[in-house]
């Protein structure tokens, strides 16, 4: 990537791999714009959130020009904090994603450093080889955007995440007659979000999840109702919010992330005709009948609402029999486990667990296998790129694409910079990617030596011995075990103390004695036999680590 690239080329650095993560890079004679600079979730070691590498970035930021954001959901905002000030460019977002980003530079204080400029829609940006256009689409949360990017070899729609919904209860359809219009014009490159792709028929409707609702909370009048669902869905919330007035309810919002929603929105316009919702410690005053609870945790979240309600630990609410908890959401993949294990504890708290499966309480923001049919009759791109998903979904994107009668089709990797013109396509050029977990206030690559030492330590448990030698004997003096032994082996404990004691004296004091023996060949050697007496009585090499007092 030290050479200069000539003409129009694409790089995803995050986003076609997995579902998350999205960054992508457009490059037209060496000058760079970037669509999305969105995290991803990882429950493996304690790394909750993951986003893509930063190296390449770094290396070109004098050539990175803008960021243009599509929407507002944190795999497409969630890495700007992290990775913006390595680059500072100039980001371009919609008025409600302008005012999430804030919301979330604030938290690192950098909301008045980072220059971010609301586009509006139809209005042409000019950024040196580029013209960027924001082109309406419907998804589940507002102002969500395609990006129709104009360069000197083609147009290229990327379509960020959305769907068709011609009758959206909130905001306003995708915008077809501008699809169609680049169309017809031509469009060199779709790049298509894939999320969706194993759905043949569309995904419901939201008016259809709105009628739901109300319908369900009629129906169990005399419960306390609480309904999870993604918290920046706010035609969802309003749904919750109808569906409580109609039935003489209150609605209460609980967890930090609706309440910072409820804030958000407010500002950008939207919720003009709502009253300020309760939140959950006025709401528990209430006949459990009279109100409805909207709470964070539909992903099954450690820290949410309903996490802590589930678990017995929220401060306010306390789940029961009179309880009905409505999953309003899909489940991410990856986040299969974490649910289950919610609802397990739900269902063992009394409660009734109605989801998608039961009602229809849930509408997609992604297109299905139709949807995308129909954006191509609209779009007619001469080259598909499937992107936002894993392998799975993208080869299946293209099988869909090869159906329909597209002939160019080309499956991203995440590194691959692809030449994409009129005459040929193809993959170029590769550069260095990579994961990173957000570690505290660091980031660290996935495959660094500190997650392979906490995933020996996750798995074989670690024990410290401190050891005294000096020329012609060893002591054990201490050792300190986790994770290996419970607290009832004491004897356990003892006896291994005895066994190592008499291993070590056998086995080093030669070495002690030996004038070319050192330091480092001792601890080596010590490591080795107290993991191999540990294999003998407990079937388990646990890390060890040697600290020698001379």
């Amino acid at each position: 990537m030290n050479k200069k690239l000539d003409g129009l080329n694409f790089v995803s650095v995050g986003g076609c791999s997995e579902i998350g993560m999205n960054l992508y890079a457009y490059i037209y004679d060496d000058q760079w714009i970037l669509a999305d600079m969105g995290l991803g979730f990882d429950g493996n070691l304690g790394r909750e959130l993951v986003i893509p590498s930063s190296k390449e970035l770094i290396k070109n930021k004098s050539k990175i020009k803008a960021l243009f954001i599509t929407h507002s959901h944190e795999d497409h905002i969630g890495a700007i904090p992290y990775l913006w000030p390595m680059i500072e460019c100039p980001i371009y977002a919609r008025p409600f994603a302008t005012e999430m980003i804030r919301d979330k530079l604030s938290q690192f204080d950098l909301d008045k450093m980072v220059p971010i400029i609301k586009a509006s829609l139809h209005n042409k940006i000019e950024i040196g080889n580029f013209v960027v256009e924001f082109i309406h689409v419907a998804h589940s949360t507002p102002e969500s955007s395609a990006l129709a990017i104009t360069t000197p070899g083609g147009v290229v729609l990327h379509s960020g995440d959305w769907r068709i919904d011609n009758d959206p209860v909130f905001g306003s359809k995708t915008d077809e007659e501008k699809l169609k219009d680049y169309g017809n014009k031509g469009v060199l490159a779709l790049v298509c979000d894939s999320t969706n792709v194993f759905r043949d028929q569309e995904c419901g409707a939201e008016k259809d999840v709105r009628k739901n609702l109300m319908d369900l909370v009629k129906k169990h009048r005399k419960n306390r109702i609480l309904i999870t669902c993604f918290a920046s869905n706010l035609a969802r919330l309003e749904s919750c919010y109808l569906a409580a007035k109609e039935n003489g309810r209150k609605l209460a919002i609980v967890g930090r992330s609706l309440k910072k929603i409820e804030r958000i929105a407010k500002a950008s316009g939207y919720f003009s005709q709502i009253p300020a919702f309760l939140d959950d410690e006025k709401a528990n005053l209430l006949d459990p009948s009279k109100v409805l609870l909207v709470c964070t945790g539909s992903q099954g979240e450690d820290n949410s609402a309903l996490s802590k309600m589930a678990n017995g630990t929220h401060k306010t609410i306390r789940l029961g029999e009179n309880d009905i908890v409505i999953f309003s959401s899909r489940i991410i993949p990856g986040n299969e486990k974490c649910v289950i294990d919610v609802q397990n504890s739900i269902v063992e708290c009394g409660a009734k667990i109605i989801t998608n499966v039961d009602y229809e309480v849930h509408a997609s923001g992604h297109p299905s296998k139709a949807e995308l049919e129909h954006l191509y009759d609209l779009v007619k791109p001469n080259i598909l790129m499937p992107i936002h998903g894993g392998k799975l979904h993208l080869y299946k994107h293209a099988e869909i694409a090869k159906d329909y009668g597209i002939k160019n089709i080309l499956i991203p990797k995440d590194g691959d910079v692809i030449k994409l013109s009129k005459q040929n396509y193809g993959v170029v050029e590769k550069f260095h990617t990579e994961i990173l977990a957000i570690d505290g206030s660091k980031l660290i690559p996935l495959n660094s030596v500190v997650y392979k030492q906490r995933e020996m330590l996750s798995h074989k448990g670690v024990v410290s011995v401190c050891l005294k030698c000096s020329k012609g004997f060893v002591k054990l003096l201490d050792m300190v075990c986790s994770g290996v032994f419970e607290e009832s082996e004491q004897d356990d404990i003892i006896n291994i103390k005895n066994d190592l004691s008499s291993e070590l004296k056998l086995s080093l004091e030669n070495i002690l004695k030996d004038k070319r023996g050192n330091k480092n060949k001792l601890k080596l050697l010590a490591e080795k036999l107290i993991k191999t007496v540990f294999v003998d009585a407990r079937g388990k090499k646990p890390m060890v680590i040697v600290h020698i007092v001379e």
